[in-house]
């Protein structure tokens, strides 16, 4: 077991319950998840011990979660995610983790700038949406930033948004699309040595968590209307976004 004190303690816990209520619908509480847990836990150890909370939360969401999947999506999204999963893998073996935050901050941003530009020019959505460039480009960068930094949720989440999925396809599609993303991870992340027995140990301290976070996500899910749940997605991708850009002014 880790020798945390109380205040890392209090942070891993958070994070891992943000986990779960990420699972539930509400992607941008999975960067501040992340967050927590690297304010916790320095360095890349913070992402091996996220990624296996992750994959827990993602296997009860998606055996909750089956109905609305959107599995055309998913297969859309495939090829470029598992591009971007190598990609970021090489990048982790090369480049510290500090120079990844701005970028991904960068993504997130410029995926919100998408969607509102949808809503201020309607026709985007001829084009955009249903174009191989825009998915190519999502599932990329969905990669790259969920290998480096497990920060991938509010850029697909965007993606989601932006081709106007109701409220529990996008949940579903969700759920399904991060469980395979995220196993897929696990032979890179051991490699690295991100996952290890010290960190499964943690994880399964942090079970009780993780199941009250997704029993509040799904709680809040069912009684927020689809307006309100777009615009709660989006700002917290907004503020998580912020938080990662404001590395480069530190």
């Amino acid at each position: 077991m880790p020798d945390f004190t109380a205040l890392q303690w209090t942070l891993v816990l958070i994070a891992a319950f943000c986990s779960g209520v990420s699972k539930a619908g509400l992607a941008g509480m999975g960067l501040l998840g992340v967050t927590f847990m690297a304010a916790a836990v320095p360095g890349r150890a913070s992402s091996g011990i996220v990624l296996p909370l992750l994959i827990f939360a993602d296997v009860i969401a998606a055996s909750t979660f089956r109905e609305h999947v959107q599995w055309s999506q998913i297969r859309r999204l495939a090829w470029p995610v598992g591009v971007g999963i190598v990609v970021g893998w090489l990048l982790l073996m090369i480049i510290p983790d500090a120079a990844f935050r701005p970028v991904i901050g960068g993504m997130v941003l410029g995926m919100l700038v998408l969607q509102v530009t949808r809503q201020q020019f309607p026709r985007f959505d001829a084009l955009l949406p249903h174009s191989t460039i825009f998915a190519w480009f999502t599932g990329l960068f969905t990669g790259i930033a969920t290998m480096v930094a497990n920060a991938a949720g509010p850029i697909a989440s965007a993606y989601l948004i932006i081709l106007s999925l109701p409220k529990h396809q996008f949940v579903h599609t969700m759920a399904w699309l991060f469980l395979l993303v995220n196993i897929s991870k696990v032979p890179f992340s051991v490699h690295l040595g991100l996952i290890n027995v010290g960190s499964l140990t943690l994880n399964v301290c942090l079970v009780p968590a993780v199941l009250a976070g997704l029993w509040s996500g799904k709680w809040l899910l069912e009684r927020v209307p689809q307006s309100t749940f777009q615009s709660i997605v989006l700002g917290l991708a907004t503020i998580s976004a912020v938080w990662l850009m404001a590395d480069l002014w530190r």
